[in-house]
């Protein structure tokens, strides 16, 4: 059995055709050039926020996105912090 992919987001620096579109689609910064004249790369490819922006300005077809990996994005804060959303269990504002 194959594990899912790691990461929400996957830039194959092997397909990339160095044009630098994914820098300006991502809204979160997740791809940056590791130094001057380097091909892009998903530096921070944990913080993607699985918009699928940068999937169809790629030219190349080298980013794919995936809901499959590990991503606390696509989690409720709610549950994270391990906090009950009935809202009858809410504390009471003294409000009707």
């Amino acid at each position: 059995m194959s594990a899912g992919p790691q990461f929400p987001v996957v830039l194959d620096s092997a397909r990339c055709a160095d044009c630098g579109k994914c820098l300006d689609a991502c809204p979160t910064g997740v791809f940056q050039r590791p130094e001057p004249g380097a091909k892009p790369m998903a530096v921070f490819a944990k913080d993607c926020h699985v918009c699928f922006l940068c999937v169809p300005d790629c030219p190349s077809g080298a980013i794919t996105v995936s809901w499959e990996a590990p991503n606390l994005r696509q989690i409720s804060v709610y549950d994270v912090l391990g906090l009950d959303l009935d809202p009858a269990t809410f504390p009471s504002t003294g409000e009707p």
